[in-house]
């Protein structure tokens, strides 16, 4: 909760932005704020989004929360916004123009019943296929002609040949598992297929939820031997490394590429995972103010500032995600950062990740983990689909 130090007005912020280009990026706009506010210091506190999430709700229910997180919003954030413990700050979204500035997707999981309870930071699409370019030369394999998931698959013996790994597949944490699993289900379903199951009415797409598992199970057998102990970070090196001939994985992973000797384009590449042409899942992080903090306006200043064009485009320059408004300047944007930062700004439709909770509560998101988790053992599809028809119903 906000203080005064010595004099100066203290501001506190939580945050899981904790290694990597995220942390660079985090650590580089608030030492911006503090040298052009030298009236204000900013209490810091990083920490891994899962324990961040059990520390912030712990406060809450003390009564005693940070004056800003940041949280992915959507239906994630519904709970606590319908508790009363975040600020309604439409007036800042509204005086800024940032309801015009924000792509559409992020506005939508921004706003809840009318009123504005959080700025998105960063947008990262779900929906990816992250490929080795000669790999797949080698293989004879284009990935503009692979018109879904199972032509994918029928390609995994040939890349086979040329790869220890034609596909990599993370299952240590199961949101790795999820993500895949709901980009395979749009891929077999369609947009309005899984805007309709996401939304609470599951039952008419089960075929396409059980393909999605029947297609995630042939993955999983031609990848890794032990995918439960691979985790993001791994996956990401089995990429880069040159084992795997492919994977999927959230933007996030061209900033750990653009950290690498390959070369987007030319050694690497990344196209919306076959079947999703047109439609992206995306997620994003949110900078979230406490209840406590409407008509401060110190806090209300520091989360405009975060929510600048200006601070926005600092970001995710160099973090290598996406900005999530229009108005940014992407000259300085990692090339594939640009490709998305025009489709979000384009025709294409966004929606918002099960997996990342901007579609769905948490406590589906946990049964929805469960449901990939016992399948990463058992491989029982019409058992999952069972599962993820309960859990979104």
């Amino acid at each position: 909760m906000s203080t005064a130090v010595g004099g100066q007005r203290e501001i506190e912020i939580h945050h899981h932005f904790v290694w990597g280009s995220e942390q660079e990026a985090m650590d580089a706009v608030l030492a911006e704020y503090t040298d052009r506010n030298p009236n204000v210091s900013v209490a810091e506190e990083q920490t891994v989004i899962n324990a961040l999430r059990l520390m912030i709700k712990s406060r809450i229910l003390r009564e005693d929360p940070p004056d800003v997180w940041d949280e992915w919003p959507g239906a994630n954030l519904r709970p606590t916004v319908e508790a009363g413990a975040t600020a309604d700050i439409t007036e800042l979204w509204e005086r800024t123009d940032m309801d015009r500035a924000y792509f559409d997707g992020m506005v939508d999981v921004a706003r809840f019943d009318g009123e504005y309870h959080a700025v998105p930071l960063d947008m990262h699409r779900i929906s990816n296929l992250y490929y080795n370019v000669e790999l797949f030369e080698a293989a004879g394999v284009d990935p503009a002609r692979l018109s879904g998931p199972t032509e994918l698959a029928e390609a995994l013996p040939a890349l086979a040949e040329q790869a220890d790994q034609p596909i990599a597949v993370f299952g240590r944490n199961p949101f790795g598992l999820l993500q895949l699993w709901e980009t395979l289900f749009l891929a077999h379903e369609g947009p309005s297929g899984y805007r309709e199951a996401a939304d609470g009415r599951p039952s008419p797409h089960r075929a396409g939820i059980r393909a999605g598992f029947d297609t995630l199970g042939k993955y999983l057998a031609a990848g890794p031997d032990n995918p439960e102990f691979m985790d993001s970070s791994d996956l990401e090196f089995a990429f880069s490394d040159g084992e795997a001939a492919c994977i999927n994985n959230g933007s996030w992973s061209t900033g750990h590429m653009a950290g690498t000797d390959m070369e987007f384009g030319h050694d690497w590449d990344c196209v919306p995972f076959p079947g999703t042409d047109g439609t992206h899942i995306v997620n994003t992080n949110a900078i979230v103010p406490a209840a406590h903090t409407e008509g401060d306006d110190e806090v209300m200043d520091f989360v405009e500032y975060l929510g600048s064009a200006e601070t926005i485009e600092r970001f995710n320059t160099i973090s290598g995600s996406v900005p999530p408004r229009s108005d940014v300047s992407v000259a300085e944007l990692h090339p594939m950062s640009r490709e998305l930062h025009d489709a979000f700004g384009g025709r294409a439709t966004q929606l918002p990740s099960m997996c990342h909770g901007l579609a769905v509560q948490p406590e589906q998101v946990v049964q929805l983990k469960d449901a990939v988790a016992t399948f990463l053992q058992d491989r029982d599809a019409d058992a999952a689909a069972d599962t993820v028809v309960t859990a979104l119903s």
